[in-house]
């Protein structure tokens, strides 16, 4: 590798909830190491994914999305980001193109604007635009105003996987020439741990109501791998004890609805059979208890 022809840099994602953040991260590294849903503050801490190629390695850091903090985990998300925007190469904006809360958005403007680095400016989820075009868009704000504050726009679509080589390419452009950070077969640095715990995480949003989902964590305990299969003993994480009793179901079933869940997306990312063992437990109000945080591995001073 010739360090004056190889491109390296890190590369922050940011924007509302549910603009797609984490479905472009596992889009452009080729596999679901960030957790999806519809639900706001699915993603809680800032995770790396690299993407390496014979002439670069861009290192996309997914941030939680920006809202206002209502407790200490919150407070953690919005450091998360403040922190994400520190010593890095390129600052990616994303948009879902059918949000029209403009005035947020424009807040959201306003606030990356102060940052000196280059930034993009991403329109997603182009597949369920109707009627709706970049210069549309571009007329609400006024052209002169995003080239203020963005050196290039672009739509796309994270989900169909539309225009995203576009976009690498676009992002070259703007990143120095440099070492490679990473091995060139990672794809993250996060732990193989969170990433289990995350999937079990995910499963709760998707089949858990109300606000049910954003009162859980999940920590897992312990993994033993033996040749043919993986034992993995995790626990579930709420603050009420009638959550304790949603979460586990009647007779166990949501427990074990979750469990079965998780587990097939956990022998997919490990490549063998693996035997979950879900427990459920109460730590009343552990978003506001600073302890709890850092024991739960939300730690500011770990940023």
């Amino acid at each position: 590798m010739n360090i004056n022809q190889f491109k390296s840099g890190f590369v922050t994602i940011v924007g509302q909830p549910n603009a797609g953040k984490s479905s472009l991260l596992n889009r452009v590294v080729g596999e679901n190491i960030a957790i999806t849903s519809r639900k706001p503050q699915t993603t809680r801490k800032n995770l790396k994914g690299i993407l390496t190629d014979d002439d670069s390695q861009i290192i996309f850091v997914d941030t939680p999305g920006i809202h206002r903090g209502k407790n200490k985990l919150d407070e953690y998300m919005e450091l998360s980001i403040k922190k994400a925007l520190e010593d890095i190469d390129l600052i990616l904006y994303i948009l879902d193109i059918k949000n029209t809360n403009y005035d947020i958005i424009k807040k959201d403007f306003d606030k990356i604007k102060r940052y000196k680095h280059p930034k993009i400016l991403i329109l997603n989820k182009i597949d369920l635009e109707d009627k709706k075009s970049e210069s549309e868009f571009l007329e609400i704000y006024g052209l002169e105003y995003i080239k203020e504050i963005f050196n290039d726009v672009i739509m796309l679509s994270a989900l169909k996987d539309k225009n995203t080589d576009e976009l690498i390419t676009k992002i070259k452009k703007y990143l120095p020439y440099g070492p490679m950070y990473f091995g060139e077969d990672n794809i993250t640095d996060e732990p193989i741990r969170n990433i289990i715990a995350e999937y079990i995480r995910q499963q709760c949003l998707y089949k858990l109501k109300d606000e049910v989902p954003h009162s859980i964590t999940v920590l897992v305990d312990k993994m033993i791998e033996k040749k043919e299969i993986t034992h993995i003993y995790a626990t579930i994480i709420c603050e009420k004890d009638t959550q304790k009793g949603i979460i586990i179901g009647k007779a166990g079933s949501m427990l074990k609805n979750i469990g079965t869940a998780s587990r097939i997306n956990i022998e997919r990312l490990l490549s063998q059979k693996v035997n979950l063992k879900l427990y459920v437990t109460v730590k009343n109000n552990w978003r506001n208890e600073a302890t709890n945080l850092v024991n739960y591995g939300f730690n500011k001073k770990r940023i």
